[in-house]
């Protein structure tokens, strides 16, 4: 009766011992699941942070679209800095970027004008910018975007590319995005990116860790984004105005149009400028530039120079209204875009200007001195020595407002300090504001 009693007792105490395994081990892995729903749950709070900041960054965009302020060319990124951190339940978001050799990053959106646009027709200051280059790499770049399958001098074409190993063809058309620059013969992704691996225009830890993590780094404390800092295929022509009404298409328009859009100045019209102006819109040649590169002297009614046709002079004020409410494009025909003034850093103005330090010097003064930074660029004309033909340069180079950013979007999580982010790079030239790249990390 003993020994059954004692088999009872040691199976009972093994039914206890595996009971108690089972209970251990069910208490570990709802532990370890009620972990990893946190951590989730937590990361989908940080990732909806970051799409609040991107969120109210572009409602600040639009607004701005819509309502410009008058007279004040750095409103829109006044408000663009108030919203670049905030906060949502359990969670806030940062937006910041690195610009220049600044060891502070800025706060908001990184401005797309504030670089040169490699689509564009001034694509032959990267010579200079980035020089010396290797041989024939401005060629090659000439090249992948040309139209034809012809190289030039110095270049190469379809052929070169599909004799390579990791065979590909140029894209014979505009870049769509900087990092595709490493495909051209030449061109190394050190070169494009240079410590800004993840190209977000931000110092992430790996990228001032020395050479720890790659990508290898200085430990500056800045960052050096090589040609990603100083180039962009974003940025448009035209786009929002300082009416926040949709831009007049001069080939299209009537003067009633252009009166009115004066009266919304307060600026009086004279029926025989409205007339020219549209008279010249519907002639090709035409670049409404010229009326700011040619301030003082005098056009004609019918675009003619002989003396019996009527002498037109546009006033300073009018040329600036023409420039921001005109196109001779059509919307859906926006052209390359042309650098801000006001958010173009002093470093790439030196690098484009070898030589011309002076103006830089004058035109850096200009900018610092006018609380509302440079409305028009009509406003170039306050330059000292300017004269119509460095007018027309710098016009064909430069605009005072932006249509295109790159938000890079941090989101955090309180509680297990979880961060997601978002960059994205969003076009307010037309309403609503389009999204052109999405990336989540």
């Amino acid at each position: 009766m003993s020994q059954r009693h004692g088999t009872a007792i040691v199976a009972v105490l093994w039914g206890l011992v595996i009971t108690a395994l089972l209970v251990s081990t069910m208490q570990v892995w709802t532990m370890r699941m009620a972990t990893i729903g946190r951590d989730t749950h937590e990361r989908i709070r940080a990732r909806w942070a970051a799409r609040a900041g991107a969120e109210a960054t572009i409602a600040r965009l639009a607004y701005h679209t819509a309502n410009p302020v008058p007279g004040d060319a750095l409103a829109l990124s006044a408000d663009l800095e108030a919203v670049h951190f905030g906060e949502v339940p359990g969670g806030d978001w940062i937006i910041q970027h690195r610009a220049g050799d600044a060891t502070r990053p800025f706060a908001g959106p990184m401005d797309e004008h504030s670089k040169l646009n490699v689509n564009g027709p001034q694509r032959g200051y990267i010579d200079i910018m980035f020089g010396p280059l290797a041989w024939g790499v401005f060629a090659a770049i000439e090249d992948w975007i040309d139209e034809d399958d012809e190289p030039s001098e110095f270049g190469v074409e379809r052929e070169y590319y599909l004799s390579l190993d990791a065979r590909y063809e140029p894209r014979n058309g505009p870049m769509q995005s900087v990092a595709e620059l490493e495909l051209v013969a030449g061109i190394e992704p050190d070169d494009i990116r240079g410590e800004d691996f993840n190209l977000n225009a931000r110092l992430d830890a790996e990228e001032d860790d020395g050479d720890e993590v790659l990508p290898w780094d200085d430990q500056s404390g800045s960052l050096d984004a090589g040609w990603s800092g100083r180039l962009t295929v974003r940025s448009r022509l035209d786009g929002a105005t300082l009416s926040g009404m949709p831009r007049i298409w001069l080939m299209a328009t009537d003067t009633a149009e252009l009166i009115e859009r004066f009266d919304h100045f307060g600026l009086q019209l004279p029926e025989e400028k409205a007339l020219w102006l549209v008279s010249q819109g519907a002639t090709e040649g035409f670049d409404p530039l010229t009326l700011a590169s040619s301030l003082g002297e005098t056009s004609t009614a019918n675009g003619q120079t002989d003396d019996d046709s009527q002498e037109i002079t546009f006033s300073p004020d009018e040329v600036a209204i023409i420039l921001s409410e005109t196109t001779m494009r059509p919307g859906h025909r926006s052209d390359w875009g042309r650098m801000n003034l006001n958010t173009v850093p002093a470093a790439t103005l030196y690098e484009m200007f070898v030589g011309s330090e002076r103006m830089v010097d004058s035109l850096l003064a200009l900018r610092a001195g006018r609380a509302g930074g440079l409305v028009s660029p009509v406003d170039l004309w306050d330059l000292p020595g300017m004269d119509a033909s460095a007018m027309q340069q710098l016009l064909q180079m430069f605009s005072t407002h932006s249509n295109v950013y790159s938000i890079s979007s941090r989101g955090h999580s309180e509680a297990t300090g979880e961060s997601r982010e978002i960059n994205l790079v969003v076009d307010r030239s037309t309403l609503p504001i389009r999204i052109l790249e999405y990336r989540e990390d």
